[in-house]
């Protein structure tokens, strides 16, 4: 009897190893930023091996780092927001393919905004997004969305360009910029916005819906990835599945609804973050439950692109976007509406 339970238990562990073994590793790069959490919540509560999937998290400081390796195939998936440099790897050859959404600033859910120092709010200098002439702005980067987002809002305040400073100050500086008065305003998100916020040193001056709706990151697939099908599809079931699970837990403009507490725990442990409180009082992104791209916001930004010299070829979105793979994920989970 005991010779066959040791039969019995060797077996299962044989079968448990074995199915181990099947699980098709997916190399997926990360920057630890609240656009990532979904990938996160899908490894944790077991959707990516529930599909036959096992995530490997690699990380990078920024999005701009992994076109490379997403380019020669070292990267299956990623996410991060597009740029010029982004379209123009393309252009000189790198495959890769922007698949889903993964954050995006919408009414309600601003978790990129215009801020403002201060100082100059309090006293009455700037009121309006028209009283940023001639003041020092600041973007993340040159050829990054954020400098699309600039213009949209000082066409909404019957500015051109060329009426502000525009400077490149990387999220991680802002603060420290307009607390030393090196720039007036910046385009910036959240949790530095809450950050600036509570230091008393910027204020919130006009989230992205209200002068430009805004896809501020995407999914991306490398061209080898996008070949394999059938795992191309897997891989976004279980991340719409935990989008989903991301989208039930907003709330009235924050992580407050249903499971809040457990995705605002996984939040602080991808990002380091010790107090969870800031993830409370931050507006979060929301995410589209069906992976839908925001059209209109990829168009405008690659023409302001092209507009400002930085892509030289009549490069156009079908070259880049597969919206297939969500289309056919979404359908396998059947059709999801905000907040369902």
């Amino acid at each position: 009897m005991i010779a066959r339970w040791v039969v019995a238990i060797a077996a299962a562990g044989l079968l448990s190893a074995a199915q181990a073994q099947e699980l098709k590793t997916v190399r997926i790069g990360v920057v630890n930023l609240s656009t990532d959490v979904a990938f996160y919540i899908a490894e944790k509560r077991g959707y990516f091996k529930q599909e036959g999937l096992k995530a490997d998290f690699i990380y990078f400081d920024s999005g701009a780092k992994m076109i490379a390796p997403l380019g020669s195939g070292a990267l299956d998936a990623g996410g991060g927001a597009t740029s010029a440099g982004l379209y123009n790897a393309v252009e000189r050859g790198i495959e890769l393919r922007i698949v889903a959404d993964k954050g995006m600033s919408i009414d309600g859910y601003d978790y990129k905004a215009l801020v403002v120092r201060k100082d100059l709010v309090d006293s009455g200098a700037i009121k309006s997004l028209g009283d940023l002439k001639g003041k020092k702005v600041a973007v993340v980067a040159k050829g990054a969305a954020d400098e699309s987002v600039l213009h949209q809002a000082l066409l909404k305040g019957g500015l051109q360009d060329a009426d502000i400073e525009r400077l490149y100050v990387p999220f991680s500086q802002q603060i420290v910029a307009l607390q030393n008065k090196g720039i007036d305003a910046a385009i910036a998100g959240e949790p530095d916005i809450t950050q600036m916020v509570r230091a008393g040193i910027a204020v919130r001056f006009a989230g992205l819906s209200k002068f430009y709706p805004h896809e501020a990151a995407h999914v991306l697939y490398s061209g080898k990835f996008s070949q394999d099908r059938d795992t191309g599809v897997k891989f976004l079931k279980a991340y719409l599945r935990a989008v989903r699970d991301y989208d039930r837990a907003l709330k009235d403009g924050k992580i407050a609804g249903p499971g809040a507490e457990e995705i605002i725990a996984m939040l602080g442990e991808m990002t380091g973050v010790k107090d969870l409180s800031i993830f409370r009082d931050a507006v979060p992104p929301y995410i589209d439950p069906n992976g839908a791209l925001y059209m209109t916001a990829l168009e405008t930004d690659l023409a302001y692109y092209k507009q400002l010299g930085l892509i030289k070829n009549d490069l156009t979105l079908d070259r880049v976007i597969d919206r297939s793979f969500a289309q056919a994920a979404a359908a396998a989970l059947g059709p999801s509406k905000k907040q369902d």
